[in-house]
């Protein structure tokens, strides 16, 4: 048992490094959290510059990429980030998350930030 869950959280950790970077590299992208290879679970938060957060989650939902948006029971960390009245975005990495899907939410970020 221990074996398959130090193999599920080191996948999981390839997965939002990948996730972090990719979406860190894109302009106007702004990530949350503690970056990758700090202690963290393996979801990320995010906002883009001029997008609202249920703009992007839409976006990514026509593509079958679906996410969260919103406070998630932080509403005071949220409003102290600037973001009270709409939210971060919210990705997670489970067990079941591959790594083209990680590759396809990043480029349904980056066209979203190409219109």
């Amino acid at each position: 048992l221990e074996t398959a869950f130090a193999g599920l959280h080191a996948r999981s950790q390839e997965l939002v490094e990948r996730l972090w970077s990719g979406l860190s590299a894109l302009r106007g992208v702004t990530m949350y959290g503690p970056t990758p290879g700090q202690p963290r679970t393996p979801t990320v938060s995010f906002t883009m510059s001029g997008r609202s957060s249920r703009e992007i989650a839409e976006h990514l939902a026509k593509r079958a990429l679906f996410v969260s948006h919103g406070d998630f029971y932080a509403a005071t960390i949220v409003e102290l980030l600037g973001h009270a009245a709409d939210g971060l975005l919210r990705v997670g990495c489970a067990c079941y998350t591959s790594a083209e899907e990680v590759e396809r939410l990043i480029a349904a970020v980056a066209e979203l930030q190409s219109k």
